[in-house]
């Protein structure tokens, strides 16, 4: 009788199988070595070999958003641990399921270590430190509740409203040795959340029954619709009652531009046509999103103020944000919701031509406010440079089919969620919830390993770039043919802005002539044994642009902007002559335009505010 013998490690190592991890992103440290040596024995699972904690955490990220398994990221004690929160708090922030598991010292280092501040050599309270950044920050403190501890942590990144998990793995727990070890390895079923089936037939019953009464009503759709299953139910929501829709940033790739019913991207850096067909409205429906301060604006009493709010929420605690407002709120998955409403009889009580008047005025207002038209002098009027538009325009027709774009903030992620136009089957995602600097190339190098074989594409800036350029050696390593743009204004313009605005012009740490630099990216590209590719004018959009488009190397392509570009159009915060801040509404984005033109799209006066910011 052969007697199995199996580490702690080793168990681990069966169970991230046994729910279809394939590829981990990690760092090798002392703190790791033995999980890390278990799966090299085993060699099911690939190992990535990131070069910063933070970037691996991100690049399980990119893998999971796009392979739409658990994402896994192993790291080492102390430092190793502790340069991961960045990427676990933007994973927490935007729902992404990933894995963290951290070696550290040994198991009575951390279960006697309660007052000190290390733990051993390098080790931490990485628990306590993780846990309100994740879902479930946990550590194994014996061999035998391995696999209820991993279980646990499974369950806690796929139930309801996904996120990373963490597990602590003591470094001696990890090596010991079990004799014949019983290990569950069956699938982990979660359950979907949502409320009671009344309550969610009585909000179905409500909504409907305002709905056939609106003239004006629409949808907002979120990238809690991305699930295959529920996405097919929202297209069948949206021909069975065929109402106008907007949707988030993170939802631009799951309906076609060319939808009439989608009527654009609302927020402080949305479409003003959107946004004004957004004040218009009498009825909205929101699925899928949480409606954060970029979309709501920054008075959401204000939102879609004609408008009877029906909101649905998987996270509860996103749903008390909105107590005192009287919207009509759910907690729920939207799934049972949108059963509820595909299955009902529903017909309209107000008649056909006052429907079909409001899909020929949301056509109306986009003809009048054609988006390029919105972001500033672009083309001839300003030829000696290339308006980060007219690089994403160009995009849009370049493109492959099936093309995967990540962004970083600037440039990549407020001109390429504006300008951008899904087509096909292309996924674009970036760091919606935080916002950080760094994001976009580990990002990528995740999407990369989870679909290797499509096209695939990082907007990027000069400064973000930095954050995370040694992951480039990635690139080089695995020869991964990604094509990076770098959109260089000689700076951080976002900050410039605020200071031009908030701040008399004093500049300090946001342009290369206050204090920050940047490397020749024509050396940086040579470094990492990229192909190099300047633009500099829109004449640089030719063939030779789409060869490198189309080029099986990986390639830098360096966009050089015009240092004073804004990005246009955005909800502006002005300083009056008293010093006081004012905001206009969410419909009258900069540049402003002429009130009575404002007052003839929306239908009725502008708001008071509308006429502060104008100084009147």
């Amino acid at each position: 009788m052969t007697i199995r013998q199996k580490s702690g490690a080793d168990i681990l190592v069966e169970l991230l199988i046994s729910h279809h991890v394939d590829t981990i992103f990690c760092i090798t440290g002392a703190g790791n070595l033995a999980i890390i040596d278990s799966v090299v024995k085993d060699g099911r699972i690939k190992l990535v070999f990131s070069h910063h904690e933070q970037a691996a955490v991100m690049e399980a990220q990119g893998y999971a958003r796009v392979s739409g398994k658990l994402g896994g990221a192993l790291v080492t004690t102390g430092g190793g641990t502790s340069n991961v929160v960045t990427g676990v708090l933007s994973a927490h922030l935007d729902s992404v399921p990933v894995l963290l598991i951290s070696g550290n010292e040994s198991s009575f280092h951390c279960s006697n270590g309660k007052n000190l501040r290390a733990y051993g050599v390098q080790g931490f309270d990485s628990v306590a430190v993780l846990k309100p950044v994740t879902k479930l920050s946990t550590r194994i403190n014996n061999v035998n509740e391995i696999d209820l501890v991993f279980k646990e942590a499974v369950v806690a990144c796929l139930q309801g409203r996904m996120g990373p998990a963490h597990i602590d793995f003591p470094m001696d727990l990890q090596r010991k040795i079990l004799i014949d070890p019983k290990i569950e390895t069956d699938n982990i079923e979660t359950l979907k959340s949502h409320s009671s089936d009344k309550e969610v037939e009585i909000f179905a019953s409500d909504y409907l029954k305002e709905l056939s009464n609106s003239k004006t009503p629409v949808a907002y759709f979120g990238n809690g619709c991305r699930n295959p299953q529920i996405l097919i139910k929202v297209l069948r929501f949206i021909e069975k009652f065929k109402i106008p829709y907007f949707v988030s940033w993170s939802a631009i790739d799951l309906f076609p531009e060319s939808d009439p019913l989608n009527i654009g991207r609302v927020g402080i850096y949305g479409d003003r046509a959107a946004n004004i067909l957004l004040q218009k409205a009498d009825s909205i429906v929101t699925l899928g999103t949480r409606l954060a301060i970029p979309q709501l604006g920054y008075d959401r009493e204000d939102f879609a103020r004609k408008a009877t709010k029906w909101v649905v929420d998987i996270d509860n605690d996103e749903i008390d944000k909105f107590a005192g407002l009287c919207w009509n709120v759910l907690c729920s998955d939207i799934e049972p919701l949108l059963d509820q409403l595909l299955a009902s009889n529903f017909e309209w009580t107000v008649e056909s031509n006052a429907r079909e008047a409001w899909l020929a005025e949301t056509n109306l207002v986009w003809k009048q406010l054609p988006r390029l038209e919105q972001v500033g002098p672009i083309g001839e009027e300003n030829s000696n440079f290339i308006h980060s538009a007219e690089i994403i325009a160009a995009l849009n027709s370049k493109l492959s089919p099936t093309a995967l774009i990540t962004t970083d903030v600037g440039a990549g992620l407020l001109t390429g969620h504006y300008v951008y136009e899904q087509s096909s089957k292309r996924r674009m995602f970036t760091s919606q919830g935080l916002g950080e600097m760094g994001f976009g190339l580990p990002a990528a190098i995740g999407a990369h390993f989870a679909e290797p074989s499509v096209q695939i594409v990082c907007l990027n800036t000069d400064g973000a770039i930095m954050f995370n350029l040694q992951e480039l050696q990635l690139v080089r390593e695995h020869k991964i043919p990604l094509k990076l743009f770098i959109f260089n204004n000689s700076g951080y313009a976002m900050i410039k802005i605020s200071q031009q605005n908030l701040f008399e012009s004093r500049m300090a740490g946001s342009t290369t002539e206050s204090g920050v630099s940047f490397p020749e990216f024509s050396k940086v590209a040579a470094l990492f044994e990229m192909d190099y590719f300047e633009v500099k004018t829109p004449a640089d959009l030719g063939e030779s642009f789409d060869s490198a488009l189309q080029s099986k190397n990986a390639v830098l392509f360096e966009v050089v902007m015009n240092s004073e570009q804004k990005y246009l159009p955005r909800l502006a915060t002005s300083k009056l002559a008293d010093g006081s801040l004012v905001s206009p509404p969410l419909e009258d984005l900069d540049p402003l335009i002429p009130l009575d033109q404002l007052e003839t799209l929306l239908g009725y006066r502008p708001s008071e505010n509308s006429f502060r910011a104008r100084g009147m």
